[in-house]
């Protein structure tokens, strides 16, 4: 991906003709083995994730994808953000990344399998309630979602 994502800012000008914003894939810098400042109370991808990547940036990729580096996520199972989703869907999530839009992306803390699209709706405490439009299955586990993100970053270049 971090190729990737060089070539696309390397080509983003002159395909778009305006200069790029700022899109990257950050390489963890941390010296332990991610099991600090609360990593390992993550689902067991995410630690791996982290151990190698601090945070994805790619805002000018479709209309902007985050992965959120790692502090966040941890905060964010702390109460920043939802950890469970009410509605169609039933499950505990931990937030991982989001979107230009304003959706927000989630693993399944009981499964890691799903990674859902958490569509903008109402937030109380640490509860997603599903709005008009529903939260969406993107992607089958973390490696599903990266391959989606890597995908995303491929059709537009």
């Amino acid at each position: 991906m971090q190729t990737l994502s060089s070539t696309f800012v390397e080509q983003f000008q002159s395909e778009f003709g305006y200069p790029p914003d700022d899109n990257r894939v950050e390489s963890a810098s941390r010296s332990d083995s991610g099991e600090s400042a609360g990593l390992r109370d993550l689902p067991q991808d995410l630690i791996t994730f982290y151990r190698h990547v601090d945070r994805v940036s790619l805002p000018d990729v479709g209309s902007g994808f985050f992965v959120h580096p790692a502090d966040q996520t941890v905060a964010g199972m702390g109460g920043d953000l939802p950890t469970r989703i009410v509605g169609s869907r039933e499950d505990s999530v931990v937030v991982f990344g989001s979107d230009g839009g304003g959706a927000l992306f989630a693993l399944s803390a009981t499964d890691e399998a799903t990674v859902y699209r958490l569509p903008p709706a109402r937030v109380e405490g640490s509860v997603y309630t599903e709005g008009a439009i529903p939260c969406e299955v993107v992607a089958s586990g973390l490696a599903g979602y990266l391959t989606f993100l890597e995908r995303e970053l491929q059709s537009g270049m």
